[in-house]
């Protein structure tokens, strides 16, 4: 790409006589993030010239703030890809406030991705989205993350931040951020050299450069093993308990779903099948319904059982009403049984006993 089908993408006709000549305030998608860039300096010229096709304007932006705590609303929002013989998301609402996590789950193709980029302004859509800020602000105070980051190559991670930094006019120092997200020692570490789950930390770190009012994370743990899955979570907690920033996830992981969320939206088809908080959406399904298990032996005495059960070789359950909690335990002590555990019903078990179905870890149903 020439330099000047690069500055045809950012600002048309700025390029002129072999000088930039950049509009005062604009906003680039850089490594999958959409940032503001204020007061562009020689730092952008020499940003640009790395991966041109990274880069291209969005908006124009302001400098007021709003102070109102609805940061996102979604009105009877309809989406229909051209030629296309049903919609792709049909009449979806829900709404978004200030310091509060909020979950889309849903299949591969149940529409999540394609309502993100309706609330990112990138596709036409029926109903209405409005933003507790002025709409021309919209990629100053919120920030995609998705999946996959991609960096320039040989960049190590405090030369990634310091960019971030300078763009975005932060008073931030590069060490106070990776400290914040426990990636310190991994400050003269070159990005390509980190784990999965180092480069989502140091994604999501870069997401929240510049205090948004909401950063969607697109599904941003698929692909990590468990224990880097845990650890995005907590690092997202802490971002959430420091900065009050509000995010809006997508995942179909029923387990991180039910450790962040305040707020659930469940899609099917593009869809909405069913919304609510975790505990509403648990309690719906099974009221005060628990779950006790317990492993067993030859000398287990079945006869003095009082409770209907479900045996899986040498494990037992037994689904009760939580009033009968102690009575379940002492039965099962009194019978031989051991290792016992009472167990509430979990947001999958809702999941499954209303949808109708699993998710596996690709997002396929089974």
């Amino acid at each position: 790409m020439t330099k000047h089908n690069i500055c045809h993408i950012l600002h048309r006709r700025q390029y002129k006589k072999g000088a930039w000549q950049i509009t005062p305030k604009i906003v680039c998608h850089i490594h999958n993030l959409s940032i503001i860039i204020d007061r562009p300096s020689p730092l952008l010229h020499k940003l640009l010239m790395l991966q041109a096709h990274n880069y291209y304007t969005i908006a124009l932006v302001s400098n007021e703030r709003s102070t109102l705590t609805m940061i996102l609303n979604l009105q009877d929002v309809s989406i229909r890809y051209h030629k296309a013989d049903r919609n792709a998301v049909t009449e979806v609402s829900f709404s978004i406030e200030e310091n509060s996590i909020v979950s889309i789950v849903g299949h591969n193709g149940a529409g999540k991705s394609t309502l993100i980029q309706a609330i990112m302004q990138n596709l036409n859509y029926e109903g209405s989205i409005s933003y507790g800020f002025n709409k021309k602000e919209l990629y100053t105070y919120i920030r995609v993350q998705t999946q996959t980051s991609t960096f320039e190559k040989n960049a190590k991670v405090k030369d990634i931040v310091q960019l971030y930094i300078e763009l975005l006019n932060s008073q931030e120092t590069v060490d106070e951020l990776l400290q914040s997200v426990q990636m310190l020692p991994f400050k003269n570490s070159y990005l390509e050299k980190l784990s999965g789950g180092e480069k989502q930390k140091i994604a999501v770190l870069l997401a929240t450069i510049g205090n948004p009012k909401l950063i969607i994370l697109d599904e941003l743990t698929t692909g990590l093993d468990v224990v880097s899955r845990r650890m995005i979570w907590d690092l997202l907690n802490k971002i959430r308990k420091e900065k009050g920033v509000s995010m809006l996830l997508t995942s179909h992981f029923l387990d991180e779903v039910e450790y962040l969320s305040d707020y659930v939206i469940v899609l099917e088809q593009g869809k909405v099948k069913l919304q609510g908080t975790v505990p509403d959406i648990i309690s719906n399904a099974f009221a005060n319904q628990k779950i006790a298990t317990c492993l067993v032996d030859s000398s287990f005495r079945f006869s003095s059982l009082k409770y209907a059960y479900k045996q899986q070789s040498n494990k037992l359950m037994i689904e009760y009403n939580e009033d009968n909690e102690k009575d379940v335990f002492d039965n099962l002590k009194i019978c031989g049984g051991y290792d016992i555990q009472l167990q509430k019903r979990t947001f999958e078990d809702a999941f499954l006993q209303i949808i109708g179905y699993e998710l596996d870890e690709k997002g396929e149903t089974k």
